[in-house]
């Protein structure tokens, strides 16, 4: 059989935000195997389907971004609805893309990530960002250190009523977590996630939107 690419994107909320990469990442192959999609799988004595993540995000963020590269061997026309009947209420498909032969590997289609914050304004200030601040990830061989400016990028602010919505994007080889701009824009220089709402949007790749570039190469 001639294996075909399949690309979906999934969101994650809820409770089920706050399990890691992995666990996410289990969570959904567990539906895709409940959905009945003919999926392919690898040979050997433990076949595995044939699938691949996006980047991960860190802990405790819902995300509309969850990208998963897997291969089929046939073509479903109604792919999210099998998805979405055997789904977790907080574990959604929201579309797919059947891809070219060519792209092999979803890291190719994310370089970035836009992330939005719903900051309540008695407690944030976006005009106290600092580009120049320091801002560290924690890795498993110490800390990383980075200006904000090189971590949250073409940071946009709308201010509303009682909040604040500020959005940037994040480069994947320098992510961090959102508490680390929580603390400059905080009024009084700590990190609180009360009142506070953090989601991913979309993942992006030379500028765009990763969704966008889909709908161009691919469709069902």
């Amino acid at each position: 059989m001639n294996n075909n690419r399949l690309v979906v994107r999934f969101c994650c909320g809820g409770l089920l935000r706050f399990l890691s990469h992995q666990e996410s990442a289990t969570a959904i192959e567990r539906t895709i195997k409940r959905s009945g999609l003919p999926v392919a799988y690898t040979q050997g004595f433990h076949p595995r389907i044939k699938i691949s993540f996006s980047p991960a995000l860190p802990t405790g963020v819902t995300s509309l971004a969850h990208y998963v590269l897997l291969e089929t061997d046939c073509i479903s026309e109604n792919v999210v609805d099998l998805l979405n009947s055997v789904s977790n209420h907080t574990i959604r498909a929201l579309k797919a893309w059947y891809l070219p032969h060519g792209y092999t590997k979803i890291d190719t289609l994310l370089d970035s990530y836009r992330t939005a914050l719903v900051l309540p304004k008695g407690s944030y200030c976006p005009e106290r960002f600092d580009a120049s601040a320091i801002v560290t990830k924690k890795t498993k061989s110490g800390y990383k250190k980075y200006k904000a400016g090189d971590v949250f990028m073409e940071l946009s602010v709308t201010s509303l009523r009682t909040v604040h919505v500020v959005k940037y994007f994040q480069p994947i080889e320098s992510m961090v977590s959102a508490e680390e701009i929580l603390k400059i824009l905080s009024r009084e220089g700590t990190a609180s996630y009360e009142g506070v709402i953090v989601f991913v949007e979309d993942g992006m790749i030379n500028g765009r939107y990763t969704s966008d570039t889909l709908d161009e190469i691919g469709g069902i």
